[in-house]
């Protein structure tokens, strides 16, 4: 990486941990970019070299985290696990970020709620990785036998992720972000669709 470039991403690094310190705080819709600016030590028109928009800082606060997560979920996982148990290895680390930083999730889940570009939560779970880690899961549980192969893994993604994303609602409405919960609640819920709508009952680790 050439001087000029490793000194843009620095940069870059430093606009994104100001924004994450904000969201933190909970002041980042009253925030403006001049505040970011000021935190980050660069000039305000210097974010729009690197973000389009306000949003676009979000869903790049996410996304870098959100990546994160789910390397390590792969890359600790056993391949010899069941489909629902390589789920929730990944999810444990999100749960984890989510409970370790309450605050920071409860404004970026609100603000990518209502985010007004069409698709700005997909494209952060396509730049993360995660929509291809998940889809690749589930393609290889069909494999197996484990998932109905004549099901679209499109569909199943989609269903699965609305469940990670309720079970965050879920648990935010009650500020409980105990990362066990967490993961409690989700793996009842894979597991009766698994069971009941996609397949027959696999054989998970108790």
């Amino acid at each position: 990486m050439s001087i000029r470039a490793t000194r843009r991403e620095e940069t870059r690094q430093k606009i994104l941990e100001a924004a994450r310190g904000i969201l933190e705080s909970g002041d980042f819709e009253e925030a403006s970019t001049r505040e970011i600016a000021k935190r980050a030590g660069v000039a305000e028109g210097t974010i729009f070299h690197h973000f389009s928009t306000k949003e676009e800082l979000i869903i790049s606060c996410v996304t870098t985290q959100l990546a994160e997560a789910i390397e390590k979920g792969l890359y600790t996982m056993d391949p010899e696990w069941c489909f629902v148990d390589k789920l929730m290895h990944v999810a444990s680390y999100r749960f984890t970020q989510i409970g370790l930083h309450p605050t920071l999730w409860n404004v970026i889940m609100r603000q990518l709620t209502f985010a007004p570009r069409k698709g700005a939560v997909h494209d952060m779970m396509q730049r993360s990785g995660l929509i291809k880690a998940i889809t690749d899961l589930i393609e290889e549980a069909q494999l197996s036998g484990e998932l109905n192969p004549d099901l679209s893994p499109t569909l199943i993604r989609k269903s699965l992720m609305a469940l990670f994303l309720f079970t965050i609602h879920e648990h935010m409405s009650t500020q409980n972000f105990d990362c066990e919960d967490m993961c409690a609640t989700l793996r009842e819920l894979i597991e009766v669709q698994t069971i009941g709508l996609w397949a027959r009952k696999p054989e998970c680790a108790a």
